[in-house]
């Protein structure tokens, strides 16, 4: 069956912003590791015939080192209206649907993503942006600023080949926290991402 998701993607993780893992895949964290924080906001998509159009996925994500070292821990929440959508992006954020960027990050966690059904609260504001999931955690991002006159820097990473986000504008944390029994973490001034995606598969 084939699938199709677009809209706005919210990165944030706990490496320097940029991320290291952009460049040469090893995360540029002051703890070495990678602790993700991530929000798909849904603006168009489809499951077959099922509507994915105003959804959102929300991802927590961990990993003892980098993400292709394995070990990792990962459990999304999905803001949806009906069972048939929940039933769909289930299949989709556990890779069991196809494309890499859900394959990929599910083959380097110990177990397949734990999935819920909550309400994300979302806000988009450019690089301004922020989202949280009750009881589980928040993201606010502020844009980047000069050290010395404190004016906004506008940073983009372009990545053609990339599988989440091809063009990137780079802000960072003014707090990162997900608190969950299989992973902890509170952190600002790191990375994040306000981006446009566009995936498929079928």
């Amino acid at each position: 069956m084939s699938w199709q998701l677009r809209g706005i993607d919210l990165e944030f993780c706990n490496c320097d912003p940029g991320c290291g893992c952009n460049f040469r895949g090893f995360p540029s964290s002051p703890e070495g590791n990678c602790e993700a924080f991530l929000c798909h906001v849904v603006e168009e998509g489809h499951d077959g015939d099922v509507d994915l159009s105003g959804t959102t996925i929300a991802w927590a994500l961990w990993w003892p080192g980098a993400i292709h070292d394995k070990g990792g821990r990962g459990h999304s929440y999905i803001d949806c209206a009906t069972d048939a959508q929940f039933d769909a992006l289930s299949r989709i954020v556990r890779g069991e649907a196809g494309y890499e960027y859900f394959e990929i990050f599910n083959s380097t966690l110990v177990e397949p993503t734990a999935v819920e059904r909550t309400t994300v609260d979302v806000v988009l504001d450019g690089k301004r942006s922020n989202f949280a999931v009750g009881g589980v955690g928040q993201a606010l991002m502020e844009p980047l600023r000069n050290p010395v006159t404190r004016e906004e820097n506008d940073v983009r990473i372009v990545k053609p080949g990339g599988f989440i986000w091809k063009d990137g504008e780079i802000a960072q944390s003014s707090s990162l926290r997900v608190d969950l029994p299989e992973m902890s973490f509170d952190v600002s001034g790191r990375h994040a991402v306000f981006a446009r995606f566009e995936w498929s598969e079928g």
